[in-house]
């Protein structure tokens, strides 16, 4: 994996802009990365790893940008407490939920802990109002990851927005399934 660097950590603020001006280093979240890195999810998430620490788990539209489902981070990114218990950050730059996130919902990626796709896309339904998650769902929505947020639901009957996450799955189902059909039949012709 590429090194991501980050202000005040080994270079100053201007050296890196510097880099950046000159081509060798690309700004990505928080950090810089070597120009000809791919932008890959453990990338991604390694440029979290200041604000997450070892304790903090990026959720929501964080662990979206993360899976690839947005293009830029969020201005404030959700995260919230593993398993293991941690003071409240006090951080402008997060919004903390404090109940703890069971570490098989985790995966670790650059070293940063993110909430599992399937986690990510339950969390993603859970409020249909809201146009950005719907969008970011739809993007990371595959027929294998509804299936594991579905059957997740099913597991966990007090998670709260869980009615409108298991439609909301449901339709995205149903949307992959006719996209699949016209593509098929396009195919046949």
């Amino acid at each position: 994996m590429a090194l991501v660097q980050f202000p005040h950590h080994g270079l100053s603020p201007a050296e890196l802009s510097a880099a950046r001006l000159d081509g060798e280093l690309c700004a990505v979240g928080d950090g810089y990365a070597p120009a000809d890195a791919l932008e890959t999810p453990a990338l991604r998430a390694a440029t979290l790893l200041p604000l997450l620490g070892v304790n903090l788990v990026a959720i929501g539209m964080s662990a979206a940008w993360v899976h690839g489902a947005i293009g830029v981070p969020p201005q404030v990114h959700h995260v919230q407490r593993g398993a293991r218990g941690v003071t409240r950050p006090v951080d402008r730059r997060m919004r903390f939920r404090d109940t703890p996130l069971d570490d098989a919902d985790v995966v670790v990626l650059g070293g940063a802990r993110i909430s599992s796709p399937a986690r990510t896309l339950v969390d993603l339904t859970r409020d249909p109002s809201d146009p950005a998650t719907g969008d970011a769902a739809e993007r990371l929505a595959t027929a294998p990851l509804i299936a594991e947020a579905l059957a997740w639901l099913v597991a966990h009957r007090r998670m709260p927005g869980r009615q409108p996450a298991m439609a909301h799955l449901a339709r995205l189902d149903r949307q992959l399934a006719a996209r699949a059909e016209a593509r098929q039949d396009e195919v046949t012709r």
